[in-house]
């Protein structure tokens, strides 16, 4: 039975995820906490909240133990070709045209930055949408995985470990993949769909939190997706966190974000596009 959290735990608890991920807990989400962190606090040898936040604080800034709390606060939610239009946005109107400044000699790469990728089906989507592009156009296969550069990044260790190893059961496997992706990219083994290495290896996996600086990744892109995620942020972090997703993009560089997601009252440096009903934001020059 979960330990039962007062109001004065639940508020040390939500500050100190908050200061740890940006992640912003409404007042109505005690139960959340409860749900999600009473097993950690009994196995940490704490009896209250109260224990398991002194035991919280007084840890290393990078201890186990505050990463596995905000790997439990935090949500993991995602699917193949989420919303659709955003990946055939980005293969039949963005790559096109990146692509025909990399034949023109104005640029050699396409650099792609998923946050926030959970467990990779988002970077992996990103590299098959990619590689669709080059097969249609006559282009090889190699020359998309040398043109093509995307680093995915995770707050959590865990999902970045699965992500990486690109092994999937039916059930997720299920959610949002296309039968022709399914029967070209992977490989049933055993109880688990192994994706094939010609996409693996086209996204780069790093552990990076959201609340950190954006110089500790590699930039500048040319696209973003930053999606589903900034919901849960605070006013202030959203700000925060677009003013600095700005300061990475190139000049015209694409930004995506979730569909119940907004860049407006946050940022003025993007202007707002729409194809088909999908919103997405290009940075101004």
């Amino acid at each position: 039975m979960p330990l039962r959290i007062c109001h004065q735990e639940f508020r040390l608890l939500r500050d100190f995820v908050e200061q740890e991920s940006g992640v912003s807990l409404g007042e109505d989400k005690a139960y959340l906490i409860e749900n999600r962190l009473s097993k950690l606090a009994a196995e940490s040898g704490c009896k209250t909240f109260g224990e398991f936040y002194l035991r919280l604080t007084a840890s290393p800034l990078y201890d186990k133990l505050r990463a596995s709390v905000i790997d439990a606060i935090t949500t993991h939610e995602t699917l193949w070709f989420r919303d659709r239009l955003p990946f055939k946005i980005l293969e039949e109107q963005i790559l096109p045209e990146f692509h025909k400044e990399i034949r023109a000699g104005k640029r050699g790469t396409v650099k792609i930055w998923s946050a926030a990728c959970a467990t990779g089906q988002e970077p992996y989507s990103i590299a098959m949408a990619a590689l669709d592009f080059y097969i249609k156009n006559g282009y090889t296969e190699t020359a998309c995985c040398r043109q093509t550069q995307i680093l995915a990044t995770d707050i959590s260790a865990g999902t970045l470990s699965f992500a990486t190893a690109g092994k999937y059961d039916d059930n997720t496997i299920s959610r949002g993949l296309p039968r022709f992706y399914l029967e070209r990219y992977f490989q049933k083994t055993g109880n688990e769909w192994v994706l094939d290495d010609r996409i693996k290896n086209m996204v780069t996996f790093r552990l990076f939190n959201l609340k950190d600086p954006a110089s500790g990744i590699i930039g500048p892109f040319d696209i973003i997706f930053l999606r589903n995620v900034i919901i849960y942020f605070s006013e202030t972090f959203k700000k925060t966190l677009l003013s600095r997703i700005a300061r990475i993009l190139n000049p015209g560089g694409y930004l995506f974000v979730g569909t119940g997601e907004t860049v407006g009252g946050y940022s003025d440096a993007f202007s707002l596009l729409e194809v088909e009903g999908t919103v997405f934001y290009r940075l101004k020059n």
